[in-house]
């Protein structure tokens, strides 16, 4: 079979009590039964595989069997790679999840420090949601004026028939169950979502946020540094610029003419080394200050350098990691009849779990697992690099305005340096102390120039964020726009193959309801949580559990025949003989399941229960276990 993705297998479920397994057998792919007399604990196994997956059992809903276990483990193969995942049994909801890269016999011969433990809800730590999502391949969806984003528990919603819930309905209820949640659910299995589409979302929401903050900045800007009632513009400062420099020119030239005067009458006397000496140490102070900005700045823009390669290595290295896997699973069956470098026959003494040409022994399942494990390390390392890049950069902006400020400051007080240099003394002392002064108030205005000129190369900083966030957004926009109309056409294409699958069990049914035999049509409702045939919506209860069971069915098979679902090819299904579903009509349905699991372009799972096996089926190709009855019922609880 073609394996598509997302895929999850349970290979294999152990029941833990008091440290001793009460249940613990191995899983296949396609149909599998489990089988035995009514209340012998079928349905209990069935409500551990949901709860082991990610699903949420409520305060009080275990059943007494199953509430005096302690832990349920479950190893499973997600898109080809193996890991085991443990539960505790606790009657409080939202129990975290043990996450272990390896089978179960590794687990157990790994410490407990092997396994990583992931919470229900997100927070500071990832949830065991987004842990699974990423395994499958999922993307986060986040829906809801709240930007909620779905979890494990809501998508085994619609991979779980149980019996609990109401045959009228399609969803497996839950508490705060809001018709937006059943609508992303299903649309996201269906397909509907792209990882274009979800990214372009996020990403907008993010340039959105920044474009605000950005055009806060530009206002607040240009509010609070108004110069006479009039904005700063780089216009402004340069015709202030103009005058200035044209004053200090001017105020020089007189203190040129007297410091001639002084010379021609032969004064020799300086100004007071004080004001020469701390117009030094500004000076010195100033390219200090530049030179350690200056050094920031390069040791910025080297670890921006250095960290931009790192996120490039680490995307270099994802993808390395899903072809080694694709790889893997490729070339796993693999066999040369002839040696590729002489041509000489290979003779076939095979070697278990080797290679046929070499000989050497090797693992693709361990191969896998440290897939697995550095494609979940990765993308955590990649989020990390990314978000301290963001600060960086707006570090590295801030020491730019800041440098320019200071090399203004610096040119500024090298000319007034120069100035304490020259020498009056008497009455032309105290004019040129005066022009001095004059002087002092210029340069001032020239650095305050100079600081409303690293205010303008700010706006003019921001004003380019700003150009480039809304361009961006433009661009966003389109792709969102494009993404919807292929979003759109992908979900009419789902809903066609699901209702083209629904009809043929209905059409395949015994001749119980003639609805059935006479069906057009089916319509699904996520949001609205019903299902209809030819708009007709209720049926007598055997019909209704016919109806919902070829729903899910139906859902899961056409998944199994295109590519473009996000369904996981996974089902549970413990409603095979639901509300009186007479014997033949039930193991009618059976085989059905088997015919089109044998006729699936895709590998998946389908886990039923029944106390009443079709004959044909009741062999090791599709059943779980042993016959349980209730004398020896599922979980092995000793009395």
């Amino acid at each position: 079979m073609t394996p598509f993705n997302p895929r999850l297998i349970v290979r294999r479920l152990k029941i833990m009590k008091s440290g001793q397994a009460v249940f613990d057998e191995y899983f296949h792919s396609g149909l599998n039964i489990i089988r035995g007399e009514n209340s012998s604990g079928k349905s209990t196994i069935m409500d551990f595989l949901y709860y082991s997956l990610g699903g949420d059992v409520e305060k009080g809903h275990w059943r007494e069997a199953a509430a005096n276990c302690d832990s349920v483990i479950a190893e499973i193969s997600v898109n080809g790679r193996l890991v085991t995942l443990m539960r505790e049994i606790e009657e409080t909801p939202f129990q975290p999840m043990r996450v272990f890269y390896g089978t179960i016999d590794e687990a157990d011969a790994a410490p407990l420090g092997a396994w990583e433990t992931y919470p229900f809800k997100r927070g500071k730590k990832e949830s065991f949601s987004q842990v699974l999502f990423r395994f499958l391949g999922l993307p986060e969806i986040e829906y809801g004026e709240e930007s909620a984003r779905l979890t494990m528990n809501q998508v085994l919603r619609l991979l779980y028939a149980d019996q609990m819930s109401s045959v009228e309905r399609i969803f497996r209820p839950v508490s705060f169950d809001l018709a937006i949640t059943r609508q992303a659910v299903g649309d996201l299995l269906c397909g509907g979502y792209s990882d274009t589409y979800y990214k372009s979302l996020l990403r907008r929401r993010s340039v959105i946020a920044s474009l605000q903050d950005v055009r806060s900045s530009i206002q607040f800007l240009i509010k609070s540094h108004k110069r006479d009632g009039r904005p700063i513009t780089k216009e402004w400062i340069g015709e202030e610029g103009a005058r200035i420099e044209k004053e200090i020119s001017d105020v020089n030239s007189k203190i040129e003419s007297i410091e001639k005067e002084i010379f021609d009458t032969e004064f020799t006397d300086r100004l007071s080394l004080n004001d020469q000496k701390s117009a030094y140490s500004r000076v010195v102070e100033l390219q200090k200050k530049i030179g350690s900005v200056e050094e920031k700045i390069t040791r910025l823009n080297l670890q921006i350098a250095d960290t931009d390669s790192y996120i490039v290595s680490i995307e270099h290295k994802l993808e390395q990691l899903d072809q080694a896997n694709t790889v893997v699973e490729s070339m796993g069956g693999l066999a040369f009849e002839f040696c590729p470098s002489c041509f000489a026959p290979v003779e076939d003494h095979s070697v278990d779990g080797g290679c046929n040409l070499c000989k050497s022994t090797h693992s693709s399942e361990e191969t896998k697992r440290r897939v697995l494990k550095l494609v979940n390390e990765y993308s955590r390392q990649r989020k990390r690099a990314q978000s301290v890049q963001e600060d960086r950069r707006a570090e590295l902006r801030a020491n730019k305005a800041t440098i320019e400020e200071l090399k203004s400051l610096w040119k500024n007080a090298g000319s007034q340096y120069e100035i304490s240099l020259r020498t009056p003394t008497s009455e032309m002392r105290s004019r040129l102390r005066e022009l001095n002064r004059q002087a002092g108030y210029l340069y001032r205005e020239q650095e305050e120039l100079a600081f409303f000129g690293s205010v303008v190369e700010e706006l003019n900083s921001l004003s380019k964020q700003r150009e480039d966030f809304e361009t961006e957004l433009a661009v966003l926009d389109d792709v969102i726009e494009g993404e919807k109309i292929k979003q759109t056409r992908r979900l009419r294409e789902a809903r066609i193959g699901i209702e083209a699958m629904v009809l043929d069990f209905l059409h395949r049914d015994l001749s119980r309801q003639i609805t059935f035999e006479l069906a057009e049509h089916v319509s699904f409702e996520f949001d609205a949580d019903r299902l209809s045939v030819n708009g007709e919506s209720f049926f007598s209860a055997s019909s209704m559990v016919y109806l919902r069971n070829s729903f899910f069915a139906s859902f899961l098979f056409a998944a199994a025949n295109d590519p473009d679902f996000l369904h996981p090819r996974f089902l549970i299904m413990d409603t095979v003989e639901d509300k009186g579903m007479e014997p033949e009509r039930s193991m009618n349905f059976q085989r059905l399941l088997r015919d089109k699991s044998a006729n699936a372009v895709s590998s998946h799972q389908i886990i039923i229960a029944t106390s009443m096996i079709a004959p044909e089926l009741d062999n090791p190709d599709y059943t779980v276990g042993k016959f349980y009855t209730h004398e020896r019922k599922t979980l092995a609880l000793q009395k």
